[in-house]
């Protein structure tokens, strides 16, 4: 059929090639009469689908751009699905429709509304509500159909019963006026350089965390995590979640802080990076990104051109971020978390790259032999003078606290000697100067190092051995970390030659077996006794070793697919089924959902227990949790009640015995309003199970309303 409709079409342009003399503005090259947008279309923005592609594509994930026709509206009166065509209305101008969906079309002429996708406009990502006020027929009743848009969203199976676009973030109009988000992502850099690139692969590479505010009952936000679905393959994120329990939610804000990434030598950058999301209650408000230059003090926020649908863990690109007005310079960049006492979101992050054009540059290398997660480097900023510790604001952590004993313990540059390079060196090194006069300390404090108990530092030292034959041992240069004091081996220096032997650096590490607190303090200090020549202190490195904290992880993410009744096959939600063996239940969709969403299922009451399964799914030995918003469908429910659990099924699909858990045969009595209601369940054998939800003995007239179903592996 395709390649029928690509002939036909190469036919037609030839036809209006020869036989048309105007112009067609850009960006719809040839659009007449009948015309089919996009034949051969990728899902670009250049080159877009066809409703035809779309429903061919459809899957609930793919995020693409669609070229077509607005050409009816669903009537007000039609309830969660088009079934026939008494449910839309064609037309030039149609009236009495919906302001939140419209069909779109191939043909500017069509008038089955079979031949049609159905556009949902209640989207919650950032743009679609500039989308819907754009485009709905309600507001825009005056502007006639049909009506060419490209429209950039989620292709999906099912919306108001036809295949169709949800989360509509971006439309570009007939005179190319673009309405939402602003347009496709932005071209990445030509060149390909990567000046950053870290994929959470084993660890949170070189970032660090910082908790602004944190729950007292929450150990950590964000942490790193793995999850491999059955018959799948790993992935591994970053993860922020200040979840505590469904009844419990409190304010929260963590940071996870890229290191340094020099773009000095950068002609273009931009950011970019792939992250899902869940339970969020504004995703653009709670999870942001920012950037600042290295050395100071206040961060600027960035915009992420995408998000994804909030109701699902499938991971989508952010788009592309311009970095432009960080050329020439060092960087950081953050993922800033925040919950509310209304939302508690997660948010999960991976494959973080910065490219661009120019040379190089990249992260704060990582000298030879240094390994574990790194948790601060510190190279003293920019320092063209001596410059007093107290007031200066150029250091490369600037969220640390830095102090001294006296002002002469100072700031210095100087050429960087080394062992390999004693004599040719151009580039200089900024450090901290401890004079031979005075008992001295240099104190570095606030250092998240959470969780970790098992520590290397490494750091470069240098001994200003001028005249010859002076000499010192390095090591007495003492360290403390927490308040436990650590000695480095001996080095001893020795000059043989006046001057040129001074001041070498030298690599030094110490092993630090101490207990890491989200403020721990790191102290260097020199005895007037000891330090008979002067030393010089670069080039700070903390690494964590070993296996972080000790911490209980938090809940792994969501074991059910579709939990939110988003996706139907004709009237059964994708991945629910009955397994009830003794009652035969019925549900009907409806648009009464949780949180905005479109759909929630509605269970209806009988005298026996209803029970709806989801999808089974493959369950280790320990406790789970399970999560479902739930509320009575009307007022005549009132007293409707509601258990969960889950139940075995065995090879042949049957079901064996029900498990209730915590709540055993008690059932949580609905209200009128959405409520979360929590049930744990302990597995005592591994296998695959289903978890199922009762209309429990109610009565004929006592219908409930479900939505937004979790399970997730419990902290014991």
């Amino acid at each position: 059929m395709k390649k029928f409709l690509n002939a036909l079409f190469l036919t037609l342009l030839a036809v209006f090639t020869f036989s048309s003399c105007s112009d067609v503005p850009a960006p719809y090259d040839i659009l007449g009469e009948g015309d089919v947008p996009g034949l051969t279309g990728d899902g670009s923005k250049d080159n877009p689908y066809t409703v035809s592609d779309l429903k061919a594509k459809a899957d609930g994930t793919t995020v693409a751009w669609v070229q077509a026709y607005i050409v009816a509206g669903i009537k007000s009166s039609t309830d969660m699905s088009i079934s026939s065509e008494n449910d839309v209305v064609f037309g030039t101008q149609p009236t009495d429709v919906k302001a939140t969906a419209f069909l779109i079309a191939d043909d500017r002429g069509e008038s089955d509304y079979k031949n049609c996708s159905a556009v949902n406009l209640s989207g919650k990502t950032a743009g679609c509500s500039e989308v819907k006020a754009a485009l709905n027929l309600v507001d825009n009743a005056t502007t006639p159909l049909p009506r060419l848009v490209t429209l950039k969203g989620t292709l999906v199976k099912n919306t108001w019963g036809l295949p169709g676009l949800k989360e509509v973030t971006t439309a570009i109009l007939e005179d190319g006026t673009v309405v939402g988000e602003g347009g496709d992502e932005p071209t990445p850099p030509v060149g390909g350089v990567t000046f950053f690139e870290e994929s959470f692969a084993s660890d949170k590479g070189a970032f660090t965390i910082e908790d602004k505010t944190r729950p007292t009952k929450v150990s950590e936000i964000w942490k790193w995590e793995s999850y491999t679905p059955e018959g799948g393959t790993a992935s591994t994120y970053m993860k922020a979640s200040a979840y505590i329990s469904a009844t419990e939610k409190e304010a929260s804000e963590s940071w996870l802080i890229s290191p340094v990434v020099n773009l000095t030598k950068a002609t273009k950058a931009s950011l970019t990076f792939e992250h899902a999301h869940k339970f969020c209650g504004d995703p653009a408000k709670e999870l942001t990104i920012w950037v600042k230059e290295s050395t100071a003090s206040d961060w600027t926020q960035a915009t992420i051109p995408t998000y994804g649908t909030n109701q699902n863990w499938t991971f989508v690109s952010s788009g592309n971020i311009d970095l432009a007005s960080y050329i020439g310079k060092n960087i950081q960049f953050a993922f800033k978390y925040i919950s509310t006492t209304s939302a508690v979101g997660t948010w999960e992050v991976k494959n973080v790259k910065i490219i661009g054009e120019g040379e190089g540059g990249g992260e704060q290398p990582t000298p030879p032999g240094e390994e574990g997660t790194k948790i601060f480097v510190e190279t003293f900023g920019t320092v063209t003078a001596n410059t007093n510790v107290e007031g200066y604001t150029g250091w490369s952590n600037s969220d640390f606290t830095f102090s001294v004993n006296n002002a002469k313990v100072n700031l210095r540059t100087i050429l960087h000697k080394t062992e390999a390079n004693k004599t040719e060196s151009t580039e200089k090194i900024n450090h901290i100067w401890f004079p031979n006069a005075g008992d001295n300390t240099f104190t570095i404090s606030n250092i998240n190092a959470a969780g970790y108990n098992k520590f290397v530092l490494y750091y470069e030292e240098a001994a200003n051995t001028y005249d010859v034959g002076s000499s010192i041992d390095l090591n007495v240069l003492k360290i403390k970390f927490n308040g436990t004091e650590v000695v480095a081996d001996s080095k001893i220096v020795t000059a043989t030659v006046k001057a040129a032997d001074a001041n070498i650096f030298y690599e030094m590490q110490v092993e630090l077996n101490v207990e890491g607190t989200a403020n721990s303090t790191l102290e260097f200090s020199a005895l007037a006794a000891d330090n008979t020549l002067g030393l010089r202190l670069a080039n700070i490195r903390l690494y964590a070793v070993g296996e972080g904290g000790g911490t209980e992880p938090e809940p792994t993410g969501n074991l059910l697919t579709n939990s939110g009744f988003e996706n139907w096959t004709a009237d059964t939600p994708d991945d629910w089924a009955r397994v009830s063996v003794t009652s035969a239940n019925t549900w009907e969709k409806s648009t009464d959902a949780y949180n905005n969403s479109s759909y929630s299922i509605l269970i209806k009451g009988n005298t026996s227990n209803n029970r709806f399964g989801a999808k089974e799914v493959q369950l280790e030995v320990g406790k789970y949790t399970i999560d479902v918003y739930a509320k009575i469908a009307d007022s005549a429910s009132s007293g409707a009640k509601l258990k969960t659990g889950i139940v075995p099924i065995n090879e042949v699909g049957s079901p064996g015995t029900y498990n209730y858990g915590e709540t055993t045969q008690t059932a949580f009595e609905l209200t009128d309003s959405w409520a979360v209601y929590t049930n744990t369940i302990e597995v005592k054998a591994a296998g695959l199970y289903s978890v199922f939800l009762v209309n429990a003995k109610s009565g004929s007239n006592k219908n409930v309303l479900l939505d937004d179903v979790t399970l997730r592996k419990a902290v014991e």
